[in-house]
């Protein structure tokens, strides 16, 4: 088995404005919120709320209490309370932990870069069906997060950076 196996995938779909405004509305709403309530904050977004509890969780930034309600970690507060550029540094600590973005990293520190070409095979790895829907939630979570980007040619993927 390969270590990816063991590891959480980001969905396709799970933009970071998403997880980072579900740590807000939790911030907004309590100490612990029922997940019901997160759910009327969110609206339209509500099928989507199992899977940002999931990555939020992943990411070590909220945990599910006993009877069920959702409650901010100790990173997760730091989040909400933090900077931009420390909100940047604290996600990426923990970013790793998540693929396909180990992968991206491990890949990107081997070979300095990525083609597009094998950029779009790792993501086909985990998201054999929306591909570009994942490349470009992939592509807006390592920019924001510092870690890589797309080159104005559209050819290579690079590092930001020191990742």
């Amino acid at each position: 088995m390969s270590s990816s196996e063991h590891s959480y995938v980001l969905p396709y779909n799970a933009q970071l404005d998403l997880v980072l405004g579900l740590l807000e509305a939790i911030h907004s709403l309590g100490d612990s919120v029922d997940p019901m309530n997160l759910g009327d904050l969110l609206g339209e977004q509500i099928d989507m709320l199992p899977h940002i509890i999931d990555v939020a969780s992943s990411l070590r930034l909220v945990e599910v209490v006993e009877n069920g309600n959702i409650k901010l970690t100790q990173l997760g507060l730091e989040i909400v309370k933090g900077h931009v550029r420390h909100v940047k540094s604290k996600l990426r600590e923990v970013i790793d932990n998540i693929e396909p973005f180990k992968t991206i990293i491990n890949e990107l520190k081997a070979k300095k870069r990525l083609r597009v070409e094998e950029f779009i095979d790792i993501i086909t790895r985990f998201y054999p069906r929306n591909t570009q829907e994942a490349m470009n939630t992939l592509l807006q979570w390592g920019a924001f997060l510092g870690l890589f980007k797309m080159s104005s040619d559209d050819k290579y993927i690079y590092p930001i950076g020191k990742i």
